[in-house]
């Protein structure tokens, strides 16, 4: 400022002589205006300092020019840190400035200040000091255990890390020394409370326990305060017997000790010990007495029903006996068919009540969907199983049919087994063979249901491949319905036999071929096959006996159309052989198809 003041005076005295009165003024008054001073500054004290943040102060004067400032921070006057920049106006007086530093080091020293600067220059505060508080240890508070069982419980309390990161435990014991502690968790470095928990097992029913909180920084260790619990044994419950029990509904009773712990009750009930179903579950309080519980269940289906009191607490869940109410429905037993005919039958079975007023009858019919029963009666309604029995009639003669025993009650419907029984049939057929030697007879045989002679019996055939029955023939019946009647097949043949009261169930005679065997020269050997041409073609097979009555086949030939083959005897071993021709024919109907030749016994040298 001096030197423009001298600038203003020099200038003055080289052209005051020169210039004009008001051109002068002007010229003094711009020499002056152009003499600008910088801001005044003044450092302020602090006014909070944390363990991690300083808010410090400052005044500054723009003297009129427009101004901006900043504060200067670091651990020596060289500083390194500033806040930002902030405008301060061009005033003439001096105006508060103040900024708060954060994420500083606990326990740490500081200088600081503040720098203003303008077109007129910048000022420099002088150095103030202040000094970030010590880390706090952390802060915790043990709250109440809770979830209280007969072996365990979970205990609480809540940490504030105060910024520092930080782990927390409970310590817990039979004793205010605890001598057990829970895992070490994180509590991050946060600055707010945070609830804590953790659980603890395998303690003594009944014995009291001490416990606290405990939180760990680098600024320290906090224990809480310390607290008790003791784990409480479960609820009793015990089921006692239903009353008002109906067909449809009962009340179910029990009763409940709390042991001292808050329980709520229901009963499960169901038609197993499985259940299945629940009352609503009621409040049976917090006391240290036995009291009675009850409630009421309806809308069930007849029957028996299992149930049980259930009593819940912090400590466990105890589950009363089982017992049952209601009563079974009737157990009953299908029996044998009696008495059978070509049109009725005795059906029997057994019924057991079970003390209830029980009705039964029989289903009957050619399947198991039945289709027919018989009229129901009345069983009683004893608790001792009774003998039951009906006669059905107007059945179909020589036929199948099944049955089963029903009974009902109040308690519900049981169905017995099925059974099965044939009526007799109102003739009978069997035939003395089931394979018959080509061109040699079998005998039918058999007896109508009235038992009485003179009756015509006609003889059906269907021979294989044919799609009905033909007349073979016809015989009368002898003394007590008995007949026979020969027949010579010259393929499989289905036989039936027809009365005037109905017809037998078929029969089914096989034919097979009549093999021989005889030698011809030293050299080879001739098989014939008595047969119908069908048999042309088919296959003989030459065999000889091994020992344990196997026979080994040595050379096999095919059938010409006289239904004749010969085998070469050099097909035999060196000495003596018993041998055979074997045949089997591959068609469709009963039995083996099959014929073996008489044995022959040859010496090959």
């Amino acid at each position: 400022m001096d030197r423009d003041m001298t600038a203003a005076r020099n200038i003055t005295r080289r052209h005051v002589a020169r210039l004009p009165a008001v051109a002068l003024a002007v010229l003094i008054l711009a020499a002056t205006a152009s003499a600008a001073t910088a801001p005044t500054v003044t450092t302020g004290a602090t006014t909070s300092v944390t363990s991690s943040s300083g808010a410090v102060t400052a005044t500054v004067n723009p003297n009129g020019t427009t101004t901006t400032a900043y504060f200067e921070l670091g651990t020596s006057t060289s500083y390194g840190t500033k806040s930002p920049s902030a405008t301060v106006g061009n005033g003439t007086a001096a105006v508060a400035f103040d900024y708060t530093f954060t994420g500083l080091t606990p326990g740490t020293t500081y200088d600081y200040r503040v720098v203003a600067t303008s077109s007129a220059g910048p000022a420099d505060g002088t150095n103030g000091i202040f000094t970030t508080s010590a880390s706090p240890a952390p802060v915790v508070t043990t709250a109440a255990a809770s979830s209280i069982s007969s072996t365990g419980a979970t205990l609480n309390g809540s940490v504030n890390p105060n910024g520092q990161t930080s782990s927390w435990y409970f310590e817990y014991g039979k004793t205010a020394s605890y001598g057990s502690k829970t895992s070490s968790v994180s509590a991050g470095n946060g600055t707010t409370a945070t609830n804590v928990s953790a659980p603890v097992t395998k303690l003594s029913t009944g014995q009291a326990y001490h416990f606290r909180l405990v939180a760990v920084s680098p600024a320290g260790t906090t224990n809480g305060a310390d607290m008790t619990f003791t784990p409480a044994g479960g609820p009793a419950a015990t089921t006692s017997a239903a009353s008002s029990v109906t067909s449809s509904g009962a009340k179910l009773n029990g009763s409940v000790n709390p042991n001292g712990q808050a329980t709520s009750v229901y009963f499960d009930y169901g038609t197993t010990t499985s259940y299945g179903s629940k009352t609503p579950v009621t409040n049976a309080g917090s006391g240290t007495s036995t009291s009675n519980v009850s409630a009421m269940v309806n809308g069930l289906a007849p029957g028996v029903y299992h149930f049980r009191l259930v009593a819940t607490s912090p400590a466990g869940t105890t589950a009363g006996s089982d017992l049952t109410f209601g009563s079974a429905p009737p157990a009953v037993q299908t029996g044998t068919a009696q008495g059978a005919s070509t049109s009725g039958v005795t059906l029997t079975g057994s019924v057991n009540p079970q003390g209830n007023a029980t009705s039964w009858y029989f289903e009957y019919g050619a399947s198991t969907s039945y289709g027919t029963k018989t009229p129901a009666k009345s069983a009683g309604s004893g608790v001792a199983a009774a003998g039951v029995s009906a006669a059905i009639t107007k059945l179909v003669p020589g036929a199948s049919y099944h049955y089963r025993l029903v009974g009902t009650s109040g308690s519900g419907t049981t169905f017995g087994s099925d059974v099965t029984f044939t009526t007799v049939a109102a003739i009978t057929i069997a035939t003395s063979t089931l394979q018959s030697v080509y061109g040699h007879y079998a005998t039918l045989s058999g007896s109508v249901s009235t038992r009485q002679a003179g009756v015509t019996v006609t003889i059906l055939s269907q021979p294989f491949g044919s799609k009905s029955y033909a007349k073979t023939g016809s015989v009368v019946t002898g003394n007590g319905g008995a007949w026979t009647f020969a027949v010579r097949p010259k393929l499989v043949t289905s036989y039936e036999a027809s009365s005037p009261d109905g017809t037998s169930q078929p029969v089914s005679v096989g034919v097979r071929p009549a093999v021989s065997l005889r030698k011809i020269t030293r050299a080879r050997f001739a098989t014939r096959v008595v047969s119908s041409a069908s048999f042309t073609g088919k296959l003989v097979q030459l065999q000889r006996a091994l020992p344990g009555g196997r026979w080994q086949t040595v050379a096999k030939a095919r059938l010409n159309g006289k239904s004749s083959a010969t085998f070469a005897a050099s097909r035999l071993p060196h000495g003596t052989s018993t041998i055979r021709i074997a045949m089997s024919v591959n068609q469709a109907g009963p039995g083996y198809l099959g014929g073996f030749s008489r044995t022959l016994t040859y010496h090959r040298a």
